[in-house]
């Protein structure tokens, strides 16, 4: 990796470089010397518009707020003083530079002491490590700024409010406060010395030699991802299943960068680890034996199951609740006890609330009972939740979730390894390697941005219909496409004949003369 130096007049750090800071330092170099120009999924930018709107309703419970306009910080943070100097009693987007390290906060109230309360906005349900983080560091910076920070208060969303569709958000109903201003009180020390630390690793080019891990991908990916992996080793320690932040760093400290140069053998390693780590070094897939097992003892017929759901933080639909998922289409084939192969499907990508008949046409049929194999059971296991929004639809919603069910991606991740493949978490890497199928890659609709993507274009005005029959046929042909992908594991790892079987022909009488061939009709 090219290296270059740190910049002569540093810049402030702020909340993004904060967080990366805490995934990785040397993210955080990356970020600080050589940002990347990453364009955010359409995941991403959903987020970010749920993410405005909630600000929008919580500054409207704040009547007499005034907002900090100025873009530049040095400006905004010369503005917030003047307005809380003038006893302005809630500020929107209040901003404060101390000590090299700016924030913003969504909203400030200040009491009539002087002391000030910090509010901040998230779209999650619940409270999150990270989200007091973010408050502890607003109020430190608060606090060096000459501040008292009487309380800080998550603003989240809440997980009970129901939707009325057609009707505005309310915000004392949609929003939840949570008072967490002795979580953060504890972790502002923290956040002082972290800075600190901080400070002192954006002038240490060697951040730039840390391995990869684990905190690549967790809690998000981080940007510099496919950067760094390029000067990554080749089946890289952080790719083992299962390896846990203790193992990580043992490992590392021994200078085990690799899984091929672990010892299947070493002590504290689980069940899948030593399997990982021995197919590795072998070059060669393994296959357990309760996978056959699993696959050839469930109850026939075998459905297999494919799912094209998305899930967002704001309900749009009568009874939804935040977060909840929204089931757009399905394709199943069915593996009958004779043999005999049935496929169905259904897809929506009008405006309309898919529910119904996404859960009411899978009910209908999965009647015939039998086994739903998918591949990873989340979004099958999400489908319960339809039981509280769609009340309408519970016969239907037991029909589906009831079933007995396989995972085969967790089935496979216990008992099928590749030397390609760490785990099976992407269908067409599995595809890839274990059918030797990389059609997958030419799918227009398969993952949750394309499909994102795709429904937003459905939903544009005055769209013509041809436009639209395309995008129903595209989504449509992920859906059967994962389908197809799993009979095809079913028939190859289950061990037994799958195929339509056919009638043998009667031996013909001694004797018998051959019926002549039917005259054509007139």
């Amino acid at each position: 990796m090219k290296k270059k130096s740190p910049s002569k007049e540093p810049r402030n750090l702020d909340k993004h470089l904060f967080e990366a800071g805490q995934q990785c330092q040397k993210r955080l170099w990356l970020d600080y010397h050589e940002p990347a120009n990453e364009a955010p999924t359409d995941g991403r930018r959903a987020l970010s518009a749920a993410g405005d709107q909630l600000r929008a309703l919580a500054r409207s419970v704040f009547p007499k707020g005034v907002a900090i306009e100025a873009a530049d910080t040095n400006r905004a943070a010369e503005e917030t003083k003047a307005q809380l100097a003038a006893n302005t009693p809630v500020l929107f987007g209040a901003t404060f530079v101390a000590d090299g390290i700016e924030i913003r906060s969504d909203i400030v109230v200040q009491n009539k002491d002087g002391a000030i309360d910090l509010y901040e906005i998230k779209s999650g349900t619940r409270i999150k490590y990270r989200y007091v983080s973010d408050l502890a560091l607003q109020a430190h910076v608060a606090e060096r700024c000459g501040l008292r920070v009487r309380a800080a208060f998550l603003l989240h969303l809440n997980p009970k409010y129901v939707h009325k569709e057609g009707s505005d958000f309310p915000p004392m109903q949609l929003l939840r406060s949570a008072d967490i201003t002795a979580k953060v009180q504890k972790q502002v020390e923290l956040v002082r010395r972290r800075l600190q630390q901080f400070r002192q690793n954006l002038n240490d080019e060697s951040m730039l030699q840390l391995p990869m891990g684990t905190f690549c991908t967790t809690p998000f990916r981080c940007p510099h991802l496919a950067r760094c992996s390029r000067e990554a080793p080749a089946m890289p320690l952080r790719e083992l299943p299962e390896l846990s932040r203790t193992q990580e760093l043992e490992l590392h400290k021994e200078g085990i960068e690799t899984i091929t140069a672990l010892d299947p053998q070493r002590p504290g390693l689980t069940f899948r680890q030593r399997r990982t780590i021995a197919c590795a070094q072998a070059g060669e897939p393994v296959l357990e034996p309760f996978v056959r097992e699993e696959l050839s003892q469930s109850t026939k017929p075998a459905h297999f199951l494919a799912i094209a759901a998305l899930t967002d933080a704001l309900p749009r639909f009568e009874g939804q609740r935040p977060w909840r998922l929204l089931p757009y289409a399905w394709a199943v084939n069915t593996l009958h006890p004779d043999g005999r192969l049935e496929t169905a499907d259904f897809v929506h990508v009008e405006r309309t609330d898919p529910r119904t008949g996404f859960i009411t046409s899978l009910a209908k049929h999965l009647e015939v009972g039998g086994t739903i194999f998918c591949w990873n059971d989340e979004t099958l296991d999400d489908l319960r939740t339809l039981l509280d929004d769609l009340p309408a639809a519970k016969v239907a919603v037991r029909g589906v979730i009831s079933r007995p069910h396989v995972d085969l991606m967790q089935l496979f991740d216990s008992g099928l390894f590749h030397p390609q493949l760490r785990d099976h978490s992407d269908l067409r890497a599995s595809a890839k390697a274990l059918l030797d199928d990389n059609t997958g890659a030419d799918l227009v609709v398969f993952d949750d941005d394309s499909l994102r993507a795709a429904l937003a274009k459905a939903a544009t005005p005055r769209i013509r219909s041809t436009t639209k029959d395309k995008i129903a046929a595209e989504v449509k042909a992920g859906v059967v496409w994962a389908s197809d992908c799993m009979l095809r594991f079913f028939r190859k790892y289950a061990g037994i004949d799958a195929a339509i079987p056919r009638p043998k022909p009667k031996p013909a009488r001694a004797g018998q003369k051959a019926l002549p061939k039917p005259l054509p009709k007139a």
